[in-house]
């Protein structure tokens, strides 16, 4: 069980997909584990575990896709109940092992919650078409996103658009466009020697003087900076 709290590139039946953060990724035993870092920055939350039978169809039953990585929302609740789960297993407590299975059990539960809950059923086929829309922005973080071209997308008024996306997703839908084109630009300091100008440009931004503006008040560093400092840091 992963959760991915930044983006990342998973593999996925022999295709890379970019994927946002805020998401969670259940392998099922036996699927190959391919997925890396997109930037310098990875941090995510995971435990293996083994299941029987029965607690395999307690899983089924809560209907929690495996194999495919599922957008999610704020993760400090699932993170919270993994430390726990975690504290429980090192500890010298006398029913640590009941302890830790109950807290799995609650971590599942409320992983269906947030899959299956109010706002997703409310807004009803929009969730599926607002997580695929949330991935093409991280995938192509050069398109020139809009409100007005985004809503126009999904036939919504902008005023519910980015009501829903903020609802769904816990962030504002430009703020989550500028979080995509500042992962990739941190991607594309950190694997290549593109110059300044060309990255800007492979991040959607028309304006170089926009860009690093924008990536210092972000990072609190300009690009040259960063990628310096992402060079020191593995020599």
């Amino acid at each position: 069980m992963l959760l991915l709290k930044t983006p990342a590139i998973f593999t996925l039946n022999g295709e890379d997909r970019i994927t946002e953060p805020d998401s969670f990724m259940l392998y099922r035993e036996g699927t190959p584990q391919l997925y890396r870092a997109y930037g310098a920055q990875f941090s995510n939350d995971w435990f293996h575990f083994s299941i029987s039978d029965d607690e395999m169809n307690f899983l089924e039953a809560l209907d929690i896709p495996f194999d495919t990585v599922v957008p999610i929302g704020n993760l400090n609740g699932l993170s919270l109940i993994i430390k726990n789960m975690c504290y429980e297993n090192y500890s010298s407590n006398l029913y640590k092992a009941d302890s830790v299975e109950l807290y799995m059990k609650l971590f599942f539960i409320k992983l269906s919650e947030k899959i299956h809950s109010t706002v997703q059923e409310g807004s009803g086929s929009y969730y599926e078409k607002l997580s695929i829309l949330r991935s093409q922005i991280y995938n192509m973080p050069y398109q020139d996103w809009s409100i007005e071209g985004l809503a126009h997308q999904l036939t919504m008024s902008k005023s519910y658009f980015q009501h829903l996306y903020k609802e769904i997703f816990g962030i504002s839908v430009m703020n989550d466009v500028i979080q995509s084109r500042m992962e990739h630009a941190k991607y594309l300091l950190s694997t290549t020697d593109m110059h300044i100008t060309q990255i800007a440009e492979l991040c959607g931004y028309k304006c170089e003087l926009h860009f690093m503006r924008q990536f210092k008040a972000r990072m609190q560093m300009t690009p040259s900076e960063y990628r310096r400092r992402i060079a020191n840091e593995e020599s």
